[in-house]
């Protein structure tokens, strides 16, 4: 009985690899993706010994967003190269929004700005529900690995907490985020919650084609203005002060 069994789990890693190997040409990144739209808004970033290795995001003009293991040494756009000046989890953006990553995130202050082609991306809410979408320049099979392409994008749905899958899981090999889209934006409703950091799949020597992993990027609200008398000065509504009485007057609190 094992036999058989070995027979059909050689016969199914075949058949994925086959997949794979097949799969066109022009799909330059992303699992079973299609074309994206969202080039003002992301950037390839480069690594260790000036090779293009990961994806990046856009949050304003002076910050991306990537992954922390993508060891980033500068930003790439059009073949022009912009340099890093920190590395942070914590950055306050030109908007006066601070904006927060966990674990493998990384928000990267750059030395100069972005040309002005480069768009902010708005930055969302967390949640399960609503319309979930990755983008990044990775590759499209195991083969192409270390090897940036095209920028596509796939729809994805939650399975679990900060891992997504395709909606369609009918096959054994489905759209999610391959080798190069670390770093790239997960985004729901259209706006960026989260930051690729790999891609798993539950056949042995496979990384592709079944779960995108990523952190969340949260952002803080705006930070009310300073009084000009020094006192914090609250932006929620206020309720009128209470008077107490007493036998000789009376005082408020």
């Amino acid at each position: 009985m094992q036999k058989p069994l070995q027979i059909c789990r050689i016969a199914r890693l075949l058949a994925l690899a086959c997949f794979g190997l097949f799969l066109p040409p022009h799909a330059q990144a992303i699992v079973l993706g299609s074309q994206s739209s969202l080039g003002p808004h992301m950037v390839r970033i480069v690594g260790p010994a000036g090779v293009l290795n990961c994806s990046g995001t856009v949050i304003d003009r002076l910050h991306v967003a990537t992954a922390a293991h993508c060891a980033p040494q500068a930003i790439d756009i059009g073949g022009k190269r912009f340099a890093i000046r920190q590395r942070l989890q914590t950055a306050t953006l030109a908007s006066g929004r601070v904006v927060s990553v966990q674990g493998d995130g990384l928000i990267l202050q750059l030395r100069q700005p972005l040309p002005a082609t480069s768009r902010p991306i708005e930055i969302g809410t967390q949640g399960t529900d609503g319309d979930f979408r990755i983008a990044g320049y990775g590759a499209t099979k195991e083969a192409l690995r270390g090897k940036l392409g095209a920028l596509h994008e796939a729809p994805v749905m939650v399975l679990r907490p900060f891992r997504l899958i395709a909606p369609d899981r009918m096959s054994e090999f489905t759209a999610s985020a391959c080798f190069g889209d670390s770093g790239g934006a997960v985004l729901r409703n259209g706006a960026l919650v989260g930051i690729i950091t790999r891609a798993s799949h539950p056949a042995a020597g496979f990384s592709c084609g079944h779960l995108t992993h990523y952190v969340p990027i949260t952002t803080a609200p705006f930070a009310a203005p300073p009084s000009p008398h020094g006192t914090h000065v609250s932006t929620a509504a206020q309720m009128p002060p209470r008077r107490v009485m007493y036998k000789r007057g009376f005082t408020t609190r």
